[in-house]
């Protein structure tokens, strides 16, 4: 597991938090990366050289690292420092180390590895090839509840194997939440009514399609999630609202999220309903990006 550390307390939270009850016994790389921008040529003399500069922030982030590092609930800690674009230099550590994990710490204010959660944070979830975990208001306990968000089945796979793992390991409920967009609803809907005379039912009722929470939780039991441990649900709405909202109501320990596409920075997209999920969510986020048919 790659860890993202920039010394900020949310960092430091996210890596005691996952080396303790998210994954305990796992082998820990804590990484913090070195950037430092080239001043202005009208003021760089004002400025220490910049190889002097950066041999003095790496021989205080060694022992920062060291002193985390001892802190953490882990056997096995690797310590890495690299210099460059933080995204670029997490994502290609995780690939030098073939991590299963790549973890980072949600900022609330606009500063540290997740500026604004809406650069820095959806820039590492679309260029990462691993899954990446954002540890925000995470509760001092394993997961007991772990919310996934379910589009298509193709789109889900990697997503519910996490699920499974995770309900294995901690014996934690995995609920499914589809979300049938307001529109689409309201055409079936009317579509139905026409076909058979009803009257035409209203979207805001309850009443979507009942054999779709069925298909959802055998989707889940195959995944390998004790069909006991197993509970699915289908709801109409706006994706993201609904997303936070079974959150909140479920008391989820943790939300899981497919993103789809390659993970090239330049490439890849980060649906809005997940970036939508990143900035309000009120546990931990874990997105999976699912691997194409190449």
């Amino acid at each position: 597991v790659v860890i993202g550390i920039d010394f900020s307390e949310s960092s430091v939270d996210a890596a005691n938090w996952v080396s303790r009850y998210f994954a305990p016994g796992a082998e820990l790389v804590l990484v913090h990366v070195i950037s430092i921008p080239e001043p202005p040529p009208i003021v760089r003399s004002r400025f220490p050289r910049r190889d002097l500069l950066i041999d003095t922030v790496r021989e205080g982030a060694e022992k920062r690292l060291r002193e985390i590092s001892l802190s953490l609930s882990a056997e096995r800690v690797w310590l890495e420092l690299r210099e460059g674009e933080p995204v670029e230099s997490i994502t290609a550590l995780a690939d030098d180390f073939a991590a299963a994990l790549v973890v980072a710490g949600a900022h609330g204010e606009r500063h540290g590895l997740l500026e604004g959660l809406g650069s820095t944070a959806d820039h590492l979830v679309r260029a990462s090839a691993r899954p990446v975990l954002l540890v925000t208001h995470p509760r001092l306990t394993t997961p007991r509840h772990v919310l996934v968000a379910v589009d298509k089945p193709e789109h889900v796979s990697a997503a519910l194997s996490w699920a499974s793992a995770l309900s294995q390991r901690f014996g934690a409920r995995v609920t499914t939440l589809h979300v049938v967009t307001g529109g689409v609803a309201s055409g079936a809907l009317t579509a139905l009514a026409v076909v058979s005379g009803a009257p035409r039912v209203d979207v805001g009722t309850p009443l979507v399609v009942e054999e779709e929470p069925d298909r959802w939780l055998e989707s889940v039991v195959a995944a390998g999630v004790p069909r006991e441990q197993a509970s699915s649900e289908v709801v109409a709405g706006e994706p993201t609202r609904e997303i936070l909202a079974a959150a909140k109501r479920l008391d989820t320990d943790l939300i899981v999220m497919a993103r789809r596409g390659t993970g090239n920075l330049r490439r890849a997209v980060l649906g809005s309903v997940v970036e939508g999920v990143l900035h309000g969510a009120p546990c931990p986020v874990l997105v999976v990006p699912e691997p194409t048919r190449s």
